[in-house]
């Protein structure tokens, strides 16, 4: 008998040495998306689709003078994958340069057994010595997670805004590293289920030409502690995110 599992693991190691992107999901299922050329093939524990994806990417320049610099970078891909059952695959991207840098990623499934919805923002503004910086990771399907950071450098006072799925906690920051604060300390109060503390301590690790980004977190009530970490990984063409609490779990990988 066929043993279907092995041959889905010899055609992942195997297409994947000469794919174009990859996406990897994980949440209350594992599947995979592999794209080869035009080809899009998806990967799940008990079935294996095959279809087609059309993909457009575009880059916008700005003059500045006699020259001309690149202001944002687009890309759109959208396919659709046949097995024994069916799938539809979106992703939307949108990489902003200049004074107002930000990137938007949005990743949309749809299928009979599994429909989510995943969005990524991180965006900073500068006026001056003052500094605004917003990120925002929301999914929202049969496992549902929102992490947001607000990050406000103003007359050189530091203040800023966490998020945790429904609970939202305004505080400041004791300690930054950079003008941006990507890095830091910050303590608030807010609400979530009631009154609590909340704190997180946010590092960055660089390893060559990647960085790693830990968000150790933890809300605090007077007869529990909510603990969690929020990891991002990024280097050239691969972005990776894993969400590790103690009620959910989330990982997304593309490349």
């Amino acid at each position: 008998m066929i043993d279907l599992k092995k041959i889905l693991v010899f055609l992942f190691l195997s297409i994947s040495t000469m794919c174009f992107m990859i996406e990897l999901d994980i949440s209350n299922q594992i599947h995979h998306f592999i794209d080869v050329g035009n080809l899009l093939i998806k990967l799940s524990k008990n079935d294996f689709q095959v279809g087609f994806l059309f993909e457009d990417n575009r880059s916008n320049y700005a003059k500045l003078g006699f020259l001309k610099v690149k202001s944002s970078d687009s890309s759109f891909r959208i396919g659709g994958t046949l097995g024994n059952s069916w799938t539809i695959f979106l992703k939307m991207g949108v990489n902003i340069y200049g004074v107002t840098p930000g990137d938007y990623t949005v990743n949309v499934v749809l299928s009979p057994d599994i429909n989510y919805m995943q969005c990524q923002i991180n965006q900073k503004f500068f006026l001056g010595k003052n500094t605004l910086s917003f990120s925002d990771y929301e999914r929202i399907g049969s496992v549902s997670f929102g992490f947001s950071r607000v990050y406000l450098r103003f007359q050189d006072r530091e203040f800023g805004v966490y998020r945790i799925d429904d609970g939202i906690f305004p505080g400041f920051y004791p300690y930054t590293v950079g003008q941006t604060g990507e890095e830091g300390l910050f303590m608030g109060i807010g609400w979530m289920d009631g009154l609590a503390g909340f704190v997180s301590f946010r590092h960055r690790i660089v390893l060559k030409e990647s960085s790693v980004f830990l968000n150790p977190f933890a809300v605090v009530k007077t007869d529990s502690i909510y603990p969690g970490i929020k990891m991002e990984l990024f280097a050239t063409d691969f972005k990776a995110n894993l969400i590790l609490t103690t009620r959910k779990v989330l990982m997304s990988v593309s490349f």
